[in-house]
C-alpha cells in the first residue's frame, strides 16, 4: 500500500510540473500540419480538377467553333448556288443578264424598253430586281458582280440598290484568273453564266458574302484562335496574325499540324474554303484568376476556422485534463472526498473521470484486493477468448489458400494472399473498436479467398446504408459466422450458393448474415438460441460463434449477442445485435469497453 501511494505521487508530481501545456502544443502541432496538408491537398486537387475542365472545355469550344465557321462557309455555298439555280429558272431575268454582258449600254437600254413594251408588263423585273430580291433574301449577301468577258466590264450591285459599272482592272483579272477573290470584309463565290442555246460562256456572277460573321463566332468561343482561307492561302479571316496560312497549309499536308503550330488544332474543308481553329496549348488548360482567387479564398477560410475549432478543442481538452490532474494532486494529498465533474461528452476523458470518481469511493476497501483482483480476472478472461479465434482463423483460411492452389495451380494465389493479409493486418495492428465500414471490408477480403476456391458456385452480397458506416463495432464479429457458413453450411455439389449480409436499425443495431446453405432444424436452432442466451454453447465445433457471442455480452451487455433463425431460402439466418455507447454526436467506445472486446 505504502509503495503504491509512493509510485502514484511521483507519477502525479511529474504531470504536475508539467500539466497539459506540452499535449497542448504536441497536438495543436499535430493537428495543424494535418489541417495544412489536407486543406493543401484539396486546393491542388480543386485545382487539378478545373484544369481539366477548362482543357475539356475549350477543346470543345474550339471543335464547336470549327463546325460553326465550317457550318457558315457551306450555308453562303448553297445560298450562292441557289441564286444561280433561280436566274436560271427565270427566262427574261436570264435573257436580261445576258444582254447585259454582250450589248452597249444604250443597245442594252433599248432592248428593256422594247421588251417592256412588247409584252405590256407593269412591272418589268430585270437584273438589278432580281439582285435586289436576293439581298433582302440573305442577310450574309453584301456585294455582288456581274463580269462581262465579251465587254471586259464590272458591274457591283450594293445592298441599297446602287450599281457601278467600270471596266476591269488588271489586279482584279489577276486575281479572278487565279479565283483568289477575297476582300477586307467579303469572301467570294464565281457563278459562270452561259447561254442555255449556245453553251456560250458569256460571263460570271460573283456573289460576295461577309465575313464579319468569322469574327462574331471567334467572339463566342473566346479562347480558340480562328483561321479561314481560300485554296490559293490568302486569308479571309484570321484571329492571330502569329500564324502564317502557308505553313499552315504545308503542316496539314504533312499531318503535323499541331506539332508545327504548337497548339490544338482543327482542320475542316468546304468546297473552296478551309478553317482552322487554334487553342495555345500553354492557354487550354489555363485557370482564370477569379477562379484560382476563390479556390485559395476557400481554402483559407477552411484553414482559419479549422484551426479556431482546433485551439477551442483543444483548449477546451486541456482544461478538461487540469481538472484530472488536479484531483489526482488531492487523492495523493489523502483528499477521498475529492470529485472530478464529468462534461457529459461521452468520451474517454468523461469515463476517466467516473471511473476516478468511483475509485475513490471504493479506494480503501478495494485498491489491493476486489477490486485489482476483479479488472486482471476480466481482462484475462477476454484476452483468452480472442486468442481462440486467431488461430482458428489462420488455420482455415490457410486452407482454403491451399485448396485452391491444388485445384488451379499457382494462378490467382497471389490475390488470395492479398486478401489474407489485409485481413491478417488488421487482426493484428487495427484497434480493437472499429468502424462498420472497415468490418464489412475486413469481411468482404476474407469472402475474396473462397471466390477464388469456389469460382462460379456462390454469391455474396454486402448491403449497408451510407449513414450506418461510421458507427463503431468491436472488430472480428462476422468473420466468424462466415466462416461457420464456408465449413457446414454451404452446398458443395450446387452452384447456386449465396451469402447476404445486411446491416439495419431499430432499437439497435442490426447485422443480419443470411444464406441458403443446409440450415438447422427448428429443433437445432432452439437449442443454439438456449445456449447463446445463457452462454453455454460447447466451445468444439463453434468456437468462432461461442467467442463473438460472449465479446458482444461483455462489451454491449446481456441484451444483445447473437440470434439465429431459419432463412428465407431454407438456409440459416443469423442476427448479430450490438448498440454501440455513444452520443448522438458520434462519440465512441470507451478505452476500457474497447479491451474488453478485442484482447
Amino acid at each position: 500500500m505504502h509503495f503504491l501511494f509512493v509510485l502514484l505521487k511521483k507519477g502525479i508530481r511529474s504531470m504536475e510540473m508539467k500539466g497539459s501545456g506540452q499535449l497542448y502544443k504536441k497536438l495543436f502541432f499535430i493537428y495543424t500540419m494535418i489541417l495544412v496538408g489536407v486543406v493543401s491537398a484539396l486546393v491542388i486537387y480543386f485545382f487539378t480538377s478545373m484544369r481539366n475542365r477548362f482543357l475539356e472545355q475549350n477543346l470543345g469550344y474550339m471543335e464547336m467553333m470549327s463546325e460553326s465557321a465550317s457550318a457558315y462557309l457551306e450555308e453562303t455555298s448553297d445560298i450562292a448556288e441557289y441564286i444561280h439555280e433561280d436566274l436560271y429558272k427565270s427566262g427574261m431575268e436570264l435573257n436580261d443578264v445576258l444582254r447585259y454582258l454582250t450589248d452597249e449600254p444604250d443597245d442594252y437600254q433599248k432592248y428593256r424598253l422594247d421588251t417592256y413594251i412588247e409584252n405590256k408588263i407593269s412591272e418589268y423585273e430585270g437584273i438589278n430586281e432580281f439582285f435586289q430580291d436576293a439581298f433582302q433574301a440573305y442577310s450574309g449577301l453584301n456585294r455582288i458582280m456581274l463580269f462581262s468577258y465579251v465587254r471586259d466590264e464590272v458591274t457591283e450591285y450594293t445592298r441599297d440598290g446602287k450599281s457601278y459599272r467600270r471596266s476591269a482592272q488588271e489586279d482584279f483579272k489577276e486575281r479572278f484568273g487565279r479565283n483568289d477573290l477575297v476582300d477586307e470584309d467579303s469572301f467570294y463565290y464565281l457563278k459562270e453564266i452561259r447561254n442555255p442555246s449556245t453553251m456560250q460562256v458569256k460571263g460570271c456572277m460573283i456573289l460576295g458574302f461577309e465575313s464579319r460573321k468569322f469574327e462574331s463566332i471567334r467572339k463566342y468561343y473566346s479562347r480558340p484562335e480562328l483561321i479561314v482561307y481560300n485554296e490559293e492561302g490568302t486569308a479571309v479571316f484570321a484571329s492571330a496574325e502569329q500564324y502564317r496560312i502557308s505553313e499552315i497549309i504545308s503542316a496539314n499536308k504533312a499531318g503535323t499540324l499541331e506539332h508545327v503550330l504548337e497548339a490544338y488544332a482543327e482542320h475542316t474543308q468546304t468546297e473552296q474554303y478551309h478553317t482552322v481553329s487554334i487553342l495555345k496549348k500553354n492557354r487550354a488548360a489555363a485557370v482564370p484568376l477569379s477562379v484560382l482567387v476563390m479556390i485559395c479564398s476557400v481554402g483559407i477560410l477552411v484553414m482559419v476556422l479549422g484551426e479556431v475549432f482546433v485551439r477551442y478543442y483543444l483548449q477546451h481538452l486541456a482544461g478538461r485534463l487540469d481538472r484530472i490532474l488536479d484531483g489526482m494532486t488531492q487523492v495523493m494529498d489523502g483528499d477521498l472526498d475529492v470529485r472530478i465533474p464529468a462534461d457529459k461528452n461521452g468520451d474517454e476523458l468523461d469515463l476517466i473521470s467516473e471511473y476516478f470518481n468511483e475509485m475513490c469511493t471504493r479506494l480503501d476497501e478495494h485498491i489491493k484486493k476486489r477490486y485489482l483482483a476483479e479488472i486482471e480476472q476480466k481482462n484475462a478472461e477476454m484476452e483468452a477468448l480472442q486468442s481462440q479465434i486467431n488461430p482458428h482463423f489462420l488455420y482455415n483460411t490457410l486452407e482454403a489458400i491451399r485448396m485452391k492452389a491444388i485445384c488451379n495451380g499457382d494462378r490467382e494465389v497471389g490475390k488470395m494472399l492479398y486478401s489474407m493479409a489485409v485481413t491478417f493486418r488488421a487482426q493484428i495492428k487495427e484497434a480493437d473498436v472499429i468502424h462498420l465500414a472497415q468490418e464489412l471490408h475486413y469481411c468482404k477480403k476474407y469472402m475474396e479467398l473462397f471466390e477464388y476456391r469456389y469460382q462460379n458456385q456462390f454469391e455474396a452480397v454486402i448491403e449497408c446504408p451510407e449513414e450506418y458506416l461510421q458507427v463503431p463495432i468491436i472488430k472480428f464479429v462476422i468473420q466468424p459466422i462466415i466462416e461457420n457458413y464456408f465449413i457446414h453450411g454451404m452446398r458443395m455439389k450446387d452452384f447456386d450458393n449465396f451469402i447476404r449480409i445486411t446491416v439495419e436499425k431499430d432499437e439497435s443495431y442490426k447485422i443480419i448474415v443470411e444464406d441458403n446453405g443446409n440450415g438447422m432444424t427448428a429443433e437445432e436452432l432452439a437449442v443454439k438460441n438456449e445456449e447463446l442466451e445463457n452462454d453455454t454453447m460447447k466451445k468444439q465445433g463453434s468456437i468462432g460463434i461461442a467467442n463473438v457471442n460472449r465479446r458482444l455480452k461483455a462489451v454491449y451487455g446481456r441484451a444483445y449477442g447473437i440470434r439465429m433463425e431459419a432463412g428465407q431460402n431454407g438456409g440459416l439466418r443469423v442476427i448479430i445485435r450490438f448498440k454501440p455507447k455513444m452520443s448522438e454526436e458520434g462519440g465512441t467506445i470507451s478505452d476500457e469497453e474497447s479491451n474488453a472486446g478485442g484482447r
